[in-house]
């Protein structure tokens, strides 16, 4: 629409994955070339993961363009479905006519083709998009292709491409049979300062013009400061920016226009990870943040002696009449969520109140490297985002699934079936299922027969700054009997994901 107006040959800021435009920035540059390499050099597994709108697919775009005849590709981009139909999606993608559809045939197709690349020595490289997406068992049988005992096997090339979220798939015990065959990973970082000043202006200069041309300089300033480093925000910013302009018959975008412009696309903002200054006599490099932030210190300090009172027991009568453990606000630190209104739960027993049960639990400090994942690795023997969930709630001063710190006192509660069971305030009973990182993820137990005529309930749950899982409950049970008893079949059935690192 304004590409007339500003004398640009096509939409500089296309949020379609185009490999014409694709700007190398450092990270980029190292990125792709170990993309290329990996599947080049026969690596094997490749893991490439990055944050949304970083430019991971235009990546896989240049990749595809720059790679040999002699690499035949199979490009995979849904991948929330079973391995029979990823199978019969490469199979496609590799141009080979399917006749019979069952897993069997598929894999013996498979293998025909393999043996006929091996004698022309050539390579099959399968790219996964969206791979956070894939199913731990599905992710198993992939692997597999390429890890057989056999000639064909080394044929086989697989890279994945995601979000954060597949880091903690990665971690998962049932994938840790596959680690050494993980040649590679890289993740993909956002642009700096300059690398958004100079990514801007080489779009630009793509469609024939120039950022000193169409923008000022508090425009650009105004437009990188918003967008954190990510492409995709810059392009929406901008193109919502030269829109504006050309309605208003403005031939150089400014910072008013720019600022207007935010105030709708503020939905957009990456948030900043907060670092909560509670933390700080534990850290003493924090010590002038502290000096910086005195009126914020004092604020965590009240909170901290709040969460301290809870905890001991002394807040239960404050919280009783809540419902915070179905309702949870925006902002992670003002909430009180589910497993949190589990150590606040009081029962009546024979007429008498009966004490607040705490899970045993145990304090470990941080040490370096550590993840929480590798925490839910070592103690649950297992790692999936219930169980990292878990850990977050008791832990409420991480804000952060995937930033810890050194020496950071962790709490590491005890797996318990009590522990899944929640009271309301009418006195029912409702069960958590379990955290999952999309819908898809639970859906099946929506079906199951002791779930049956049940409400269920999706919580949003906010674990990085720029990552939302779902929380999932259901309910209601009428005695604390009742709910346990589904709890007890649910786990022996393996649909708990809290237990799934623990004997059923």
């Amino acid at each position: 629409m304004y590409n007339e107006f500003y004398g640009f040959s096509e939409d500089p800021f296309s949020l379609s994955p185009d490999p014409r435009v694709l700007f190398l920035a450092v990270s980029h540059y190292e990125t792709l070339s170990s993309m290329i390499s990996g599947i080049k050099e026969r690596k094997g597994i490749n893991i490439i993961s990055g944050e949304v709108g970083t430019g991971k697919t235009t990546l896989i775009y240049a990749l595809l363009k720059d790679l040999s005849a002699k690499i035949k590709t199979a490009f995979v981009f849904y991948t929330k479905t079973s391995f029979q139909d990823i199978l019969k999606n490469i199979l496609a993608e590799l141009e080979l006519p399917v006749f019979k559809d069952n897993l069997t045939a598929l894999l013996v197709l498979f293998n025909k083709y393999l043996q006929e690349r091996m004698i022309k020595d050539e390579t099959v490289a399968i790219i996964f998009d969206e791979a956070q997406n894939l199913e731990i068992e599905v992710m198993e049988d992939i692997f597999r292709l390429c890890s057989r005992e056999s000639p064909t096997g080394k044929l086989v090339q697989i890279l994945l491409v995601g979000q954060p979220e597949l880091e903690a798939k990665l971690a998962s015990v049932r994938l840790q049979a596959f680690e050494d065959k993980i040649a590679i990973r890289n993740r993909l970082k956002p642009l700096t300062q300059k690398e958004c000043e100079k990514y801007i202006d080489h779009r630009l200069k793509f469609v024939g013009s120039s950022s000193s041309k169409v923008l000022t300089p508090e425009a650009i300033e105004r437009i990188v400061k918003f967008s954190d480093g990510i492409p995709r925000v810059i392009n929406m910013v901008c193109d919502h920016a030269f829109l504006t302009g050309y309605a208003t018959s403005n031939r150089k975008i400014d910072g008013r226009i720019v600022k207007e412009v935010l105030k709708d696309l503020g939905y957009l903002k990456p948030h900043r990870t907060v670092i909560l200054p509670g933390v700080l006599p534990v850290l003493g490099w924090f010590k002038s943040y502290w000096a910086a932030h005195l009126r914020r210190v004092r604020l965590v300090k009240a909170i901290l002696v709040i969460v301290i009172l809870v905890v001991s027991g002394l807040g239960t009568l404050h919280f009783i009449n809540k419902d915070s453990s179905l309702k949870l606000p925006s902002k992670r630190n003002e909430r009180t969520t589910t497993l949190e209104a589990k150590l606040l739960e009081k029962e009546k027993s024979t007429g008498k109140e009966r004490a607040v049960l705490k899970p045993t639990e145990r304090v470990v400090s941080a040490k370096k490297d550590w993840t929480l994942s590798f925490l839910a690795h070592q103690y649950y023997n297992d790692v999936n985002p219930t169980l990292l969930d878990i850990i977050l709630e008791f832990n409420p001063i991480i804000t952060d699934l995937n930033r810890i710190f050194v020496n950071q006192q962790i709490q590491i509660p005890s797996i318990t079936e009590d522990l899944l069971l929640i009271q309301a305030p009418d006195q029912n009973y409702k069960i958590y299922l379990g955290t999952f990182i999309d819908e898809q993820s639970f859906h099946s137990l929506k079906s199951r027969p002791v779930l049956k005529g049940r409400n269920f309930e999706i919580l949003p749950r906010k674990v990085t700054p720029k990552i939302t899982w779902l929380r999932v409950i259901a309910g209601e049970f009428k005695t604390r009997d009742e709910g346990l008893k589904t709890i007890r079949t649910l786990r022996q059935q393996g649909l708990l994901p809290a237990f799934a690192g623990s004997p059923k």
